[in-house]
């Protein structure tokens, strides 16, 4: 064998679907119609303390949201990228998700770690709580005292997409990489931190999940088009 060849007999993790976790995740999160989904996306879109109880966003105006080419950002929502942009003053609420980790276990398997960031402008922290059964058919019941009456009348916008991104993803099936998985038994620990943003302005959480990926590829048509992997 050459000093510079490729045994027939070793395969090895080629990444192949690594580039397509973050456009696949944005995918399923505009396409989705789950009540989690319906709050990241008014969340999203309206800055107002009656977020909750605004029109749903359609299909349509979500991909309106997503920021998937190098233009003027000011009116997106979702980014491929880490929060890095020191000019941005937008009052609003942003997520990010990106590739952040990889972790070999050996040639074959490896944990790839997928960070969201959500990103929210410190003055439109508060919202109407949504535990009012009559106005929200699917409140959880645990907002009110079973009574007629609103235990939760506010919440904090960062902690609802918090909890709307772990309900969301967690457990997602992406083809090619694998199910999304926020657990600690993983290689690369999960976990959902708050960073401050700026110290000042923004603040949030950076929501780490991960997946098991084995794209493996032998022989010399390695990595080429048409090579089945």
């Amino acid at each position: 064998m050459d000093y510079l060849e490729r045994s027939d007999f070793n395969e090895f993790n080629r990444y192949q679907n690594l580039d397509g976790i973050e456009a696949k995740m944005v995918s399923h999160l505009v396409k989705s119609r789950t009540k989690f989904a319906d709050i990241i996306w008014k969340l999203l879109k309206y800055n107002s303390l009656d977020a909750l109880s605004k029109p749903t966003v359609s299909e349509a105006d979500r991909w309106g949201l997503v920021c998937y080419d190098n233009g003027n950002p000011t009116s997106k929502r979702v980014f491929f990228s880490p929060f890095v942009d020191d000019a941005w003053q937008e009052q609003c609420s942003s997520l990010y998700i990106y590739v952040e980790d990889v972790l070999p276990v050996d040639h074959l398997r490896s944990t790839v770690g997928v960070t969201i960031e959500t990103v929210t402008h410190s003055k439109i922290s508060a919202i109407n709580g949504d535990g009012d059964e009559f106005l929200y058919p699917l409140a959880n019941p645990n907002d009110s005292d079973g009574k007629d009456n609103v235990v939760v009348a506010f919440k904090n916008r960062a902690t609802v997409l918090l909890k709307c991104i772990l309900a969301e993803f967690s457990g997602l099936y992406l083809d090619g990489a694998g199910y999304l998985q926020f657990n600690m038994r993983m290689p690369i620990k999960c976990k959902a931190t708050m960073p401050l943003y700026n110290r000042r302005s923004y603040y949030g959480h950076s929501i780490i999940f991960a997946c098991n990926m084995n794209n493996d590829s032998s022989g010399e048509a390695m990595g080429v088009p048409g090579e089945q992997l």
